[in-house]
């Protein structure tokens, strides 16, 4: 017991001295490539710390802006994207100048991205991290993330589109088409350019139908019959359809932007 009372003191004293040892004081360039050197080391609570160090000590030296970039990708490295938000947020806002300024939007826009829920969930992250990349664009159009922003973009309008798409089935398999095509229509005007889409038009035909009006129905599955996936599907409704609608004109009417379709 005595012994063992020994060793635990011994142990103490050696961590305490490698703790002190870590947080010993540098100067503010040997502080930053400490701090640099963990981070790339994937020691991202110890590049924190380090960061953290530099702006508590050093807050008038060159390496003050650098390491409030680096500290807000150290926590997003860390998967702490609210407080990687807090940071790049602070370099925004009193760093303008900083040579990682266009850094610190693209990764602000991808930790919102990055910490939104699923379709399922409250869509407020989502909109944040698209309202965060169209800004990103904005400010710097001729930037080589441009094609990876964009890509980032369709990814989150694909999950706002699922929400929607997700709730339209809900109140077709509820029976109430009216409903229905309330989501159905916003997504067919609002992201014509996700995945959903043409699931979409195929579930608003369907609600037509359902409501019997033949002519509206027709005109979303003729536009379907023109994509390989969905053309083995429309085919036998066009040709059911086509009894329903003998009398009726053949351009169908366009879709309002309201999310609604003119009648015929």
């Amino acid at each position: 017991m005595k012994y063992g009372l020994v060793t635990i003191l011994i142990f103490s004293v050696i961590m305490s001295c490698t703790t002190r040892q870590t947080l010993a004081p540098l100067d503010p360039e040997d502080e930053f490539a400490r701090a640099t050197a963990f981070f790339q080391q994937g020691k991202f609570t110890d590049a924190i710390q380090a960061f953290e160090r530099i702006l508590f000590y050093h807050p008038t030296s060159e390496f003050v802006d650098d390491a409030q970039y680096w500290l807000g990708r150290s926590y997003y490295e860390q998967k702490d994207y609210d407080q990687a938000i807090v940071e790049f947020d602070y370099l925004i806002r009193n760093f303008t100048t900083s040579r990682f300024i266009e850094e610190t939007y693209l990764y602000k826009a991808k930790a919102y991205l990055m910490k939104a829920p699923g379709y399922e969930k409250d869509p407020t992250e989502l909109e944040n991290a698209i309202n965060m990349f169209n800004t990103y664009l904005t400010r710097f159009p001729n930037s080589v993330h441009t094609e990876e922003i964009r890509a980032m973009i369709l990814e989150a309008r694909n999950t706002l589109a699922r929400k929607e798409l997700e709730n339209g089935k809900l109140y077709s398999k509820l029976s109430e088409p009216d409903a229905a095509l309330v989501y159905f229509n916003y997504i067919i005007n609002t992201y014509p350019e996700t995945v959903h889409c043409a699931e979409a038009k195929y579930c608003a035909a369907g609600a037509y139908e359902e409501k019997k009006e033949y002519a509206k129905a027709l005109a979303l599955y003729t536009e379907l019959q023109a994509e390989d996936i969905w053309k083995d599907k429309v085919l036998p409704r066009i040709e059911r359809l086509q009894p329903f609608i003998k009398d009726l004109p053949e351009s169908p009417g366009e879709h309002e932007e309201d999310g609604s379709i003119d009648q015929m």
